[in-house]
């Protein structure tokens, strides 16, 4: 059982420091008490891994609906954090004019305001998205959730190294530089603009980051070579940034990105980073996007660590009960062992006992999830399966009417 300290649970959450104060504070679920546990140190304050997970999947859970019968409401705390995450611009293709927060699954649906179920768009891809399903043009579910992994990977980079200037300064370049490579491979148009959006957020942070980077050097605060390098060409890095260029031209925003990462190349091989070998870079895994057990959401690692990378030496195994899809019944619930994450621990797995979960094969449809000759989804469990014991007993009673 691990212990992170608030730095590194804003990392593991994916959200920003103040966003975690706020957890500390104040249940986000209206009319709930439910608040992130930490103990109290010498160092601070420290969160329990496991209370992490576990918080993670309450967020996820649905939302009490109002006494109207309304959708629950965003709080304030993770509309900021979701704009602050895509930079205050479309995370589609950067627009910063009257800006939505949207849902990344639907909260008719699932009534998830949980800051990983958010993405900021802009009116026109909002509208785009939310009816994707009747237009090829529109944005798929796999393009709207692999732009909002982006924008949470780039926040993990950064937040990091928080405390240390130069390091974020070359840790966002070789990001700049890794998305910049995407975009050499076939990709969606969507896809396409996405990449570019970001490119362009984050040639946003550099001139700020440099001013801070030019501080620590004049500090003599530098220890590394590369953090040494990169404090001689700081002022041609936020130079490059700040130049004005067509926003959505691909082939220029493509050269800047190749010019400010040329000026670093001895730096950046120097650099003791590389993605994460279990996660693959994104920082998360599953189907729920759980912190990764190898980074820890960081999306990457030392050099040393990478190489040290054995599979079998993380606490993490198939969930039995979905045997690892994160998923079950016709309409693809998320399994009621794993929470939609595909792995549990060796502990948990062992401990599985299928008569402890709550759920029962379903009594109108026998399980099949469907009815008819033509397959309707059943009534009562509507495609799950299975339902809850407690509903199966309701049943049972009114069936006997």
């Amino acid at each position: 059982m691990a212990f992170l300290s608030l730095i590194d649970t804003a990392i593991h959450l994916g959200l920003r420091v103040e966003t975690v104060q706020s957890l500390i504070k104040k249940c986000p679920k209206k009319g709930e008490t439910r608040t992130l546990l930490f103990t109290e140190a010498t160092q601070g304050q420290l969160f329990n891994e496991d209370e992490l997970h576990s918080y993670i999947q309450y967020l996820n859970e649905p939302w009490p609906i109002s006494v109207q019968g309304k959708r629950p409401n965003i709080p304030k705390v993770f509309r900021d954090d979701v704009k602050d995450e895509s930079h205050h611009g479309c995370a589609i293709c950067g627009h910063m004019d009257n800006g939505e927060v949207a849902h990344i699954e639907a909260v008719a649906a699932t009534l998830n305001n949980a800051p990983n179920n958010l993405i900021y768009l802009c009116p026109n891809h909002h509208t785009k998205y939310d009816y994707g399903f009747k237009l090829s043009s529109n944005i798929s579910p796999v393009e709207i959730k692999a732009a909002k992994l982006l924008k949470r990977n780039a926040r993990v980079r950064l937040l990091k190294y928080e405390s240390f200037a130069t390091k974020s300064l070359l840790s966002l370049i070789k990001l700049v530089q890794s998305v910049e490579k995407r975009l050499s491979f076939p990709q969606t148009g969507n896809m396409r603009s996405i990449l570019i959006s970001e490119i362009n957020g984050l040639f946003a942070i550099v001139p700020d980051l440099v001013i801070a980077s030019m501080k620590e050097a004049k500090a003599d605060k530098l220890s590394t070579e590369p953090e040494k390098v990169l404090a001689k060409v700081a002022p041609r890095l936020a130079a490059i940034a700040e130049e004005t260029a067509p926003e959505q031209i691909e082939k220029a925003i493509r050269a800047k990105a190749r010019r400010l990462a040329s000026e670093v190349d001895v730096a950046m091989i120097e650099i003791d980073e590389v993605d994460c070998p279990h996660c693959d870079g994104r920082g998360l895994t599953g189907l729920v996007g759980d912190f990764c057990r190898f980074c820890r959401g960081s999306c990457v690692v030392s050099h040393s660590k990478h190489d040290a990378y054995e599979i079998d030496e993380i606490d993490e195994v198939l969930c039995p009960h979905c045997e690892g899809r994160g998923t079950t019944g016709l309409v693809g619930d998320f399994c009621r062992y794993c929470g939609g994450s595909c792995v549990v621990s060796h502990s948990k797995h062992d401990a599985y006992e299928i008569d402890e979960i709550d759920e029962v094969p379903c009594p109108h449809c026998e399980g099949r999830g469907t009815t008819g000759l033509v397959g309707d989804f059943c009534s009562f469990c509507n495609g799950s399966c299975v339902v809850k014991r407690a509903k199966a007993k309701l049943y049972k009673r009114k069936s006997r009417k």
